[in-house]
């Protein structure tokens, strides 16, 4: 796997570039202060890879919020999101968080297109797609078209349903691979410090993410999902996707003050300890006798036994020595990562889509078998181990499609949003509710995040209509690709 876990200090230097004022008080340069000097593209794009990766997977965002809605985290010390009574502050910067990248984002195209640097309009665009599909999946309906527009005088934009969001986001990912292709020359610079400028894993990421769209679209719209997937998989020099952990899309923190991995940060800079592996993870571990069990978690320290956490329990029903907590991989190594794709979920996209009849290259089994092998390889399980895990009845693939869905879970731990979302879109595992929930009377984990009050209080014609067709915050209309019934 590529790992730039050692950035220079000049990246450093370009994410705060990109943060403070283009001009500044230069003694010996004679600068107008009336006309800023214009942020190179590169310093811009470093700035918004680190900004949005730090909010999107900050422990408030992931360990208090998606990690425990799709039940492989919880909170053993204020459990406050864990049974769902969320700040109000929180949500207001998340939603702040998309639209200020996307806006720097907007310059780094308008510059880069100026410029004629393809590429770095290529990887703009795969990133913008790729924040939109975060937003999108946390809220459903959101400002998109007009977002953008403040320059413009666009100052209380419209909201868009999910179901115009989707088409045009996959739109951009194809023109994306589309500009990929042309074989542009330009440099990224040193400010890609996802990738580390090579334009062929933004080409993969960007592809793989439309897999991502198209598989989430199986069941709410099967025909452009079967026709998305089988173009991409049936034309691999003109769609390449991820094709090993070498190319996961992982971004890798350096490692250095303040740029910490996460749960890092939290544990070891911190001194905080407010997490616990999800009972139901680790109870799905024990059963499957999976060797991801003491890479995930820690053993409780009162025992030696491995053993979770109800997501939102209430305190006091359980003691802090007898949870496991976070191993060591996602927890103790300052230049971790925060994960946004991975070789695995490529494979169980190509499984379920081939255990429903799309034309992909490959069985269901093999690509099944290839999920599970790229995670535990991640993991650092032996190859001998892996194929004694693979042997086993209960693993053995047997043309169920619960099998697919259960797997592809256990390799998402960590990364919360999609774990989440893979939740809702299946209900496997199910999961109930927060027994010590705020809210009470309903059957699932939340089926969005809260709408901003900022929002409701700053553009409240655009958002009422859709704000009324929440409930309790965190329910009432579901995903465009959540079909499931009876639930709420």
């Amino acid at each position: 796997m590529l790992k730039f876990k050692n950035i220079k200090f000049s990246i450093v230097l370009l994410l705060i570039a990109a943060i403070v004022s283009c001009t500044g008080d230069y003694e010996d340069i004679n600068t107008d202060p009336n006309n800023p000097t214009t942020v190179p593209a590169t310093n811009i794009m470093a700035y918004v890879l680190n900004n949005f990766t730090s909010n999107t997977f900050s422990l408030s965002a992931i360990g208090a919020g998606t990690l425990g809605y799709s039940n492989q985290v919880g909170k053993i010390q204020y459990p406050e999101e864990s049974i769902y009574e969320f700040r109000e502050g929180t949500f207001n910067s998340y939603f702040a968080t998309v639209y200020r990248n996307q806006q720097n984002l907007k310059q780094v195209i308008t510059q880069s297109e100026e410029a004629g640097d393809v590429n770095m309009v290529a990887a703009a665009t795969t990133y913008s797609a790729y924040i939109w599909l975060i937003a999108t999946d946390m809220w459903r309906d959101i400002p998109f078209t007009d977002a953008l527009g403040a320059e413009e005088g666009v100052l209380s934009p419209a909201y868009q349903t999910q179901e115009e969001i989707y088409p045009a986001l996959m739109a951009m990912l194809e023109e994306a691979n589309t500009m990929f292709n042309q074989g542009a020359s330009d440099a990224l610079g040193s400010g890609d410090i996802l990738f580390g400028g090579d334009t062929g894993l933004w080409q993969k990421f960007a592809n793989s993410l439309r897999l991502r769209m198209a598989c989430r679209l199986m069941d709410a719209d099967a025909a452009t999902a079967k026709s998305v997937i089988e173009q991409i998989t049936g034309n691999p020099s003109t769609y390449p996707v991820i094709a090993s952990n070498d190319e996961n899309a992982y971004f890798y923190w350096s490692g250095a003050d303040p740029y910490y991995e996460p749960f890092y940060s939290n544990k070891e800079v911190s001194a905080r300890d407010d997490h616990g592996v999800a009972d139901v993870l680790i109870d799905q571990l024990i059963a499957f006798n999976d060797p991801r069990l003491p890479v995930y978690a820690k053993p409780a320290q009162s025992d030696g036994e491995y053993r979770g956490v109800i997501v939102g329990a209430e305190l006091g029903s359980f003691s802090m020595s007898d949870i496991s907590r976070m191993g060591a991989r996602f927890r103790e190594d300052a230049a971790g990562f925060s994960p946004y794709m991975n070789f695995a979920e490529v494979n169980f996209i190509v499984a379920e889509a081939a255990a429903r009849g799309y034309s992909v290259g490959t069985t269901a089994e093999d690509a099944y078998k290839a999920g599970i092998t790229a995670s535990l390889s991640e993991n650092g399980i032996a190859t001998a181990d892996i194929e004694a895990y693979l042997a086993q009845d209960e693993i053995a693939y047997g043309d169920d499609m619960d099998q697919i869905y259960i797997q592809k879970w256990i390799s998402l731990f960590k990364n919360g949003q999609e774990a989440w979302a893979e939740t809702r879109r299946t209900d496997v595992p199910l999961l109930a509710a927060a027994p010590d929930a705020f809210y009470i009377g309903h059957s699932r984990p939340p089926f969005r995040q809260p709408y901003p009050t900022n929002e409701y209080n700053l553009n409240t014609e655009n958002i009422k209509p859709f704000w009324d067709q929440v409930e309790d915050r965190l329910w009432g209309k579901q995903m465009l690709w959540d079909v499931r019934t009876g639930v709420n």
